[in-house]
């Protein structure tokens, strides 16, 4: 059974980093939608609230949280949970960077410049936790960053496919590519820093909260600072031009908060590995088969050498 849970949790990590890029992306990028993306954040963010709300009850990690009523438990955790404000906005602002980037940009171009996280990770890792990596990591940093570069020179509107277009067409091309790669690098430098601080809060000698606590207490902070914003936005109707596109990446968005939580519990960094390469993979081929997504040999060979050095970076036959 064991086994088999571990399976269910890496497709389903594999099919929601895949969806959470292509429903985005289709949303913004193809349908053009116009409505706030804080509202589907903030409906994404009291989703995993509720979730939490009742593994808090009923898990039994363990945790500082006193027993008694579960609405003594969660005040308990509000009042102690200071330290979640901060990567509750960096999680916002890298939302919303990720919003905007897939309105620009196409979803494999995003997900594999999205893998660029692994490297801003691993230079957090050694300026503020002081670790050391093995060269052989250093080595893997370099061919993922080969890879995107190879990746993104090919999708980029000096690409051959849009050599014979209009100064005018290149312009606003190199525009469209230009806030969509600076809104993808924004959201990997930020996901590096926010993915190191989440790390030493968790692992954290001063107090023991479970995963669920944590994830209760970032929701809780998430959905605090995203109500503002989404009244600021629509103040008379603040999920004016919802549709099912926007539900879906409401729900689809949420259900990786979730996954995150089980996958630390039940899994390990081999099936994340291979759940985040198929998830490139999936979203390179759904992208090009369903959204006139770009792929051709060059995309291909910097998708594979990607998928190789995310493999070499988490291989832990050595430190």
């Amino acid at each position: 059974m064991s086994n088999r849970l571990k399976l269910a949790i890496l497709c389903a990590v594999t099919l929601q980093n895949a969806s959470y890029a292509l429903v985005r992306r289709y949303s913004r990028g193809y349908l053009h939608e116009a409505y706030s993306a804080s509202s589907a954040l903030f409906v994404m963010e009291m989703a995993k609230l509720l979730l939490s709300a009742v593994y808090v009850v009923t898990s039994d990690a363990p945790s500082d949280v006193p027993s008694g009523s579960p609405l003594s438990k969660y005040a308990h955790l509000v009042r102690h949970s200071a330290k979640m404000a901060v990567p509750a906005v960096i999680y916002l602002i890298m939302n919303l960077l990720g919003f905007l980037s897939l309105g620009h940009i196409d979803a494999s171009t995003f997900a594999i410049v999205s893998q660029m996280k692994v490297f801003t990770t691993a230079i957090f890792a050694v300026v503020l936790l002081g670790r050391r990596l093995h060269m052989r990591r250093w080595r893997a940093l370099l061919s993922l960053t080969l890879g995107v570069v190879l990746i993104s020179s090919e999708t980029s509107p000096a690409s051959a496919a849009n050599v014979a277009a209009s100064a005018a067409s290149q312009l606003e091309a190199w525009r469209h590519y230009g806030i969509g790669m600076g809104a993808a690098a924004g959201d990997v430098l930020l996901s590096g820093f926010a993915s190191i601080y989440f790390e030493r809060v968790l692992k954290s000698v001063e107090e023991t909260y479970s995963v669920w606590d944590r994830n209760f207490q970032l929701a809780f902070w998430s959905a605090a600072i995203y109500l503002p914003i989404l009244i600021y936005d629509n103040p008379t109707d603040p999920f004016v031009g919802w549709s099912y596109v926007a539900v879906a990446c409401s729900a689809v968005g949420a259900l990786g908060g979730v996954l995150v939580a089980l996958s630390i519990k039940y899994t390990d960094s081999i099936l994340k590995t291979i759940a985040t390469t198929g998830s490139i993979v999936l979203t390179t081929l759904l992208n090009a088969a369903f959204l006139s997504g770009p792929l051709n040999l060059a995309i291909s060979i910097g998708a594979l050498v990607v998928v190789v050095a995310v493999f070499g970076y988490n291989d832990n036959g050595d430190r």
